[in-house]
């Protein structure tokens, strides 16, 4: 008789935070209004995350020593132009779609996912967040609700 091992999803959850972002800007102005303000140092990865679709989102990652806690800027939203192939007076029309890493979410532009223990103050976070002047609003995301959180796992 053979044993059977089984792994519960429990084990590959790990304690975050997930913040949403509301904003007009391109992912690296994001970054760099973050790196600016809230004294972060994100860096962008070498590889966008991609989810065997085929769209990618941007990545940009920083490690806080002092606080030990792991911050990744997620781009929620990826465009890509189709050029339809038809023979009418739309020949050379292009249909933009649109792919969103929490479909859940369509409305937010950018994720905030941090890795911490504790010691970081998310509601008081939260509020830099909504006062920076490129960012239209941001909240905190109830991540045992999301039905996608697979994907904030890379």
């Amino acid at each position: 008789m053979t044993a059977l091992h089984k792994i519960s999803m429990d084990f590959y959850e790990s304690e975050y935070v997930l913040i949403a972002l509301h904003t007009s800007l391109d992912d690296f102005a994001v970054a760099y209004w973050l790196n600016k303000h809230l004294k972060t140092k994100f860096k962008r990865h070498k590889r966008d995350l991609d989810l065997n679709t085929d769209a990618t989102f941007s990545v940009f990652d920083w490690h806080d020593i002092s606080s030990d806690s792991y911050w990744t800027l997620l781009s929620n939203k990826h465009l890509s132009l189709q050029h339809l192939a038809t023979q009418d007076l739309f020949t050379n029309a292009a249909l933009e779609k649109k792919q969103c890493l929490i479909p859940e979410h369509k409305g937010v532009d950018f994720f905030l996912k941090i890795e911490e223990q504790g010691f970081l103050n998310i509601k008081e976070l939260v509020i830099k967040l909504k006062q920076l002047p490129v960012i239209v609003t941001a909240f905190t995301v109830d991540q045992s609700q999301l039905k996608s959180k697979n994907n904030l796992i890379f």
